[in-house]
């Protein structure tokens, strides 16, 4: 069975199949909706990618990763800055300074204030800043990587539920039509049994008995009338629309699963994007643990600065000013400061990769579940399908018979109902198929889910 080597492929993160590598394009690299050919669903995918909260907000979760980086690349550029600033005060003041305005000198001719200046421009630069800073810069673009495919995986979840909740309701829709069809075949034949029953060829019992099948049908109609409600209203709700209105237009039937017999099982740890956010984040972690070791290096700092200054009281004079330094600083005693990041650092790595480990682990056993389930209901969908056929002649026959007074209303009940039970069954069998082949779909993934938004949104 194909799920057998489903499992191999995602632990080992390779081609794998019955047959071996298959030549040609990846079977998984179209978007399962695409295959469905359904345009009400793909449309209502759109819309939920455009209007739903969740997904709103890890958007701008993403923006603000991408913020954080840009604020980490900003260590590995020189800072320049210009500053000025300007004084004045009482010209005893700055007499006093220098001992008090000389005695015997003409202090009639000096000014009551002076006046004081400078504008300096600074640029300077951490020579070792592709060390810790470099580092710092690089987990926070995988940390943004990271935001991108928790992106990705709010939008696969998100058309999921879109895709159940329609999907449900088409059911619940066809399964209504069915009922209620079934109610009016079963009154008309109620009426052939009445005018028998009156002309003397039949027996009270037989009205009973089909009055009580078609009470029994009925009966069955609300509940499918409120699971198709249910259904509408999880639907407006992930649409981001009022719960309580009804503005999609459901389709007819159910979409046919697509055949895909023969084909290959694709499976690696990119192809989902919870995988690759947890890849990321865990590449982040470790870039972490060399960001805390750099920590101990010394910090090397080059500056330089240029500008001028000038000084008034009886006349201005002016003096340029330069200068430039270099400076090595060597962390010696922290207070284990930066040991505890170390430690932090490398058990946050530690933890980032059980997680990850863990999470393909339930990946390969997610689409092992899921390709089981879609075989097996296949197989039951097909027998189900046999099954009302032969049930549908079956009815035909017995109630033919039984205007021809060769058999009873009881065998024309059992043949109906066991017709309608059919009915019913195959639209329930064929709806979880399509569930089992959608989350088949989604748990392998492929190039597709990435920017699914995105892919969505685009024009035609």
């Amino acid at each position: 069975m194909a799920a057998v080597f489903l499992l191999t492929g995602l632990l080992a993160g390779d081609l794998v199949s019955q047959q071996g590598p298959v030549a040609g394009a990846d079977p998984f690299a179209t978007p399962w909706w695409d295959e469905l050919a359904d345009p009400g669903l793909t449309e209502l995918l759109r819309v939920a990618v455009s209007a739903n909260g969740d997904l709103g907000a890890a958007v701008e979760r993403i923006l603000e990763a991408e913020a954080q980086t840009r604020r980490a690349r900003s260590a590995l550029f020189p800072t320049l800055s210009v500053d000025g600033q300007a004084n004045t005060g009482p010209i005893d003041g700055l007499g006093f300074q220098f001992g008090g305005i000389p005695q015997g000198g003409d202090v009639q001719d000096l000014p009551a204030r002076f006046y004081t200046g400078s504008i300096n421009a600074r640029a300077s630069y951490r020579l070792s800043a592709w060390g810790q800073e470099y580092r710092s810069m690089q987990a926070s673009r995988l940390e943004e990587m990271a935001r991108r495919g928790d992106e990705d995986g709010v939008a696969l979840d998100l058309i999921g539920q879109v895709a159940t909740a329609y999907y449900d309701a088409v059911a619940a829709a066809r399964q209504v039509a069915v009922i209620t069809e079934q109610v009016e075949s079963g009154s008309r034949l109620a009426q052939v049994i009445q005018l028998r029953f009156e002309r003397g060829e039949g027996t009270a019992l037989d009205v009973l008995q089909q009055r009580q099948q078609v009470a029994t049908v009925r009966s069955t109609l609300p509940p499918a009338r409120a699971e198709l409600r249910l259904a509408q209203t999880r639907l407006e709700s992930l649409l981001g629309r009022d719960p309580t209105a009804t503005t999609v237009a459901l389709g007819t039937d159910l979409p046919a699963v697509p055949d895909e017999a023969g084909q290959a099982i694709f499976s690696e740890p990119a192809a989902r994007p919870d995988l690759r956010g947890a890849q990321d984040r865990l590449d982040a972690a470790g870039v972490r643990v060399s960001e805390a070791k750099w920590s101990y290096a010394p910090t090397i700092d080059l500056s330089a600065n240029t500008g001028s200054q000038f000084f008034r009281s009886v006349g201005t004079t002016t003096q340029s000013t330069w200068g430039a330094s270099l400076s090595v600083s060597l962390p010696l005693f922290d207070g284990l400061d930066r040991s505890g990041r170390t430690r932090e650092a490398s058990a946050n790595e530690r933890a980032a990769r059980s997680s990850y480990e863990q999470l393909r682990r339930d990946a390969a056993a997610e689409t092992m579940s899921a390709g089981i389930q879609r075989e097996e209901q296949q197989a039951q969908l097909e027998a189900l399908r046999e099954q009302l056929q032969a049930s549908e002649r079956a009815f035909q026959e017995s109630r033919r018979r039984y205007l021809a007074g060769l058999a009873t209303v009881l065998d024309v009940l059992v043949a109906m109902d066991g017709m309608q039970q059919s009915e019913l069954s195959v639209i329930r069998t064929q709806r979880s198929l399509l569930g089992s082949w959608i989350e088949f779909r989604q748990a392998m993934g492929g190039p597709w889910t990435t920017g699914i938004r995105a892919r969505l949104l685009e024009v035609s």
